[in-house]
């Protein structure tokens, strides 16, 4: 199937110009690639042109496309798929009685040690098959695509023991492989989330790299290695050597650090050159000095903030400093309940004070660099795949600014329409 998207007053491309290449950061993070009354043709599951009118004239002169469907788009915005580099995508049961005991004034850590937490997820997880997870997660994807999500990055780790962290990698292969709304799913091994009841840590750790990690690597399971190097959890020192082994094994590092204490998790992401660095609420600013040039794409989730009534990351010294940002919904029960790519660009304007382009960036091509996927995702150029959103308003801006309100019309997937 063909298309032709042509009056499109605001065409968002994201794309990089000239010798502007990378994630955007620092000035470049505003760097939207905007084409006023721009157009896109799509053939298949591919962007093969992205320009203005005259561009398009000489396009079509010299290039002859059969069976070419035409959407008039004008009044209407035009912008990638949003990636959501950050997800809990696969879980069971849910965590609605603890958010009420947090708004009755119980911390995060308090409810942990109550059961709740994590521990609560993982005991539900173990319990549930392979089909009632698969079920669930679909559903979710539903909710993402409606609010513009066409790409998403998924964990595992609440299963904590080797069947079931299998289990869930296997449920997000399985989805990745077919789900409904042709979104892209990239699995990430979480093993290391949390420790589980009745083994010590050192035991733990030994399980996960000695066990978990080579028998997720031979299956092929997951592409990233993540850890939540948190007090309580797991220390830098944990945490290297787990991203270590992981990396031995062909995994990518990531990490969640600084969300609520500092303990040294920058270091450890620079030590092992981790793709990305998430969360990061409580980053000091001589570890944002340390992430200049190193190539990290600083993944903020302001709806774990919202969600958890915690300070927000620093998003402008981020910015300031050169650093790449990107922005994930952190979709988990726990501690960011919504699928809702939109809320968390909203909450990244107001709590954060990121411009709309910044956030327009970090939503879409910064996304596209934490997964390591930005020659196939994140901008309109041809070439890459066709995961366009078509907005009903003329303004790019109009998407910040009404908020709570989901004017999305369109999403095209791999060159198909989803909705």
């Amino acid at each position: 199937m063909a298309y032709l998207l042509k009056n499109i007053s605001n065409l968002v491309t994201c794309a990089q110009q000239g010798k502007d290449k990378g994630a955007r950061k620092g000035k470049n993070a505003s760097e939207i690639g905007l084409i006023k009354n721009g157009n896109v043709i799509t053939v298949n599951d591919r962007i093969v042109f992205a320009g203005g009118t005259s561009a398009l004239k000489l396009y079509l002169l010299k290039n002859k496309i059969k069976n070419l469907s035409e959407i008039d788009a004008a009044g209407k915005t035009v912008m990638p798929g949003f990636i959501d580099s950050h997800t809990h995508l696969v879980f069971a049961g849910s965590r609605s009685d603890e958010y009420e005991m947090r708004i009755k004034g119980s911390s995060y850590e308090e409810i942990a040690k109550a059961g709740g937490g994590i521990s609560s997820t993982v005991n539900k997880v173990r319990k549930a098959s392979g089909g009632e997870l698969t079920r669930a997660a679909e559903k979710r994807l539903g909710n993402f695509i409606s609010y513009g999500t066409t790409t998403l990055e998924a964990k595992s780790g609440y299963g904590l023991d080797v069947k079931t962290e299998l289990k869930m990698l296997e449920v997000i292969n399985k989805l990745n492989k077919k789900n409904k709304y042709g979104i892209d799913i990239y699995p990430t091994f979480l093993g290391a989330h949390s420790v589980p009841k009745g083994i010590c840590k050192e035991e733990y750790i030994e399980i996960i790299c000695s066990e978990m990690i080579p028998a997720v690597a031979e299956g092929g399971l997951a592409k990233f290695i993540d850890v939540f190097c948190e007090k309580g959890y797991f220390s830098a020192k944990d945490s290297e050597r787990i991203l270590s082994t992981g990396a031995r094994f062909g995994m990518i590092p990531k990490l969640h650090t600084d969300q609520f204490y500092s303990i040294g998790g920058i270091d450890t992401a620079i030590k092992v050159k981790a793709i990305s660095v998430d969360h990061l609420e409580v980053l000091k600013s001589n570890d944002i000095k340390k992430l200049r040039k190193k190539n990290i794409i600083a993944t903020l989730l302001p709806g774990a903030s919202y969600f958890l009534d915690i300070s927000y990351p620093p998003a402008r010294e981020l910015i300031a400093n050169e650093i790449p940002v990107a922005i994930a919904t952190d979709f988990n029960p726990g501690s960011s309940m919504t699928e809702n790519m939109q809320i968390i660009m909203s909450l990244s304007s107001l709590k954060m004070k990121m411009s709309s382009e910044e956030i327009i960036n970090a939503a879409t091509i910064n996304g596209a660099y934490a997964l390591f996927i930005q020659d196939i995702s994140g901008s309109i150029e041809p070439g890459k795949q066709a995961d366009l959103l078509i907005f009903d308003f003329p303004s790019y801006n109009d998407l910040i600014y009404h908020y709570g309100v989901n004017q999305l019309e369109k999403v095209m997937k791999k060159g198909r329409f989803a909705n």
